[in-house]
């Protein structure tokens, strides 16, 4: 194993044990709090910045102040909620139960985690790296990224692969900087067609024979 294996055992392990003592009816009602505040704010930003429209002049700034006052309040409110509800489950008896089934919660949440991890990594040079192929773990991360990836838009999965398979034909035909950086933002959009290479490399136009 190397550091890239310790990292992902780390990030299973503290996920774990949070969940461990927090428990899997908080951890759920945690994870709950987060979507429903990120849907509030998202949902009322416009009448919250439009209540600061006499106090703020700049329209991004109101709605950015709006977002994450809105962002904050149900948090704070939804935290009071789920402290309530951890004292009347240490109440009834179920603390150890609650506990156990979280630990098994805490263990998808780490898994999936490092999935998204693996995920970006994909997409980034790094994962030619040696300490990549190298890993134990990544390979069968690898496999469920993969997975996920094949589930998205295929829009979407285009900016979450790095074919340097490409590049490096670009660079055995003899392209130039430019070109080759042509090449990735063409890659990046998801536009790159291998037989199309006149996206890359435009043909050039034939001088007229000065005779005609």
């Amino acid at each position: 194993m190397n550091w890239f294996d310790l990292t992902i055992i780390a990030i299973l392990a503290i996920s774990v044990v949070v969940s461990l003592f927090r428990g899997l009816i908080r951890e759920v009602l945690s994870l709950l709090i987060w979507i429903g505040a990120f849907w509030l704010a998202w949902t009322f930003v416009e009448k919250g910045a439009s209540w600061l429209q006499p106090y703020v002049e700049l329209p991004s700034a109101r709605h950015l102040i709006a977002f994450v006052a809105l962002f904050l309040a149900a948090l704070i409110v939804g935290g009071l909620i789920n402290y309530l509800v951890g004292k009347m489950i240490a109440k009834t008896g179920l603390g150890a139960t609650d506990r156990f089934f979280g630990m098994f919660f805490g263990l998808g949440r780490g898994v999936l985690a490092v999935t998204l991890i693996i995920l970006f990594l994909q997409a980034t040079p790094l994962s030619q790296d040696p300490w990549w192929n190298e890993s134990k773990l990544q390979p069968q991360f690898s496999k469920i990224a993969n997975w996920l990836k094949e589930q998205m838009p295929e829009d979407w999965a285009d900016y979450f692969s790095f074919d340097a398979e490409k590049i490096n034909e670009a660079m055995k035909n003899g392209l130039n900087p430019e070109q080759l950086q042509k090449l990735q933002q063409l890659m990046e959009s998801g536009q790159y067609k291998p037989l199309e290479t006149e996206q890359i490399n435009p043909p050039e136009q034939s001088e007229q024979d000065p005779e005609q």
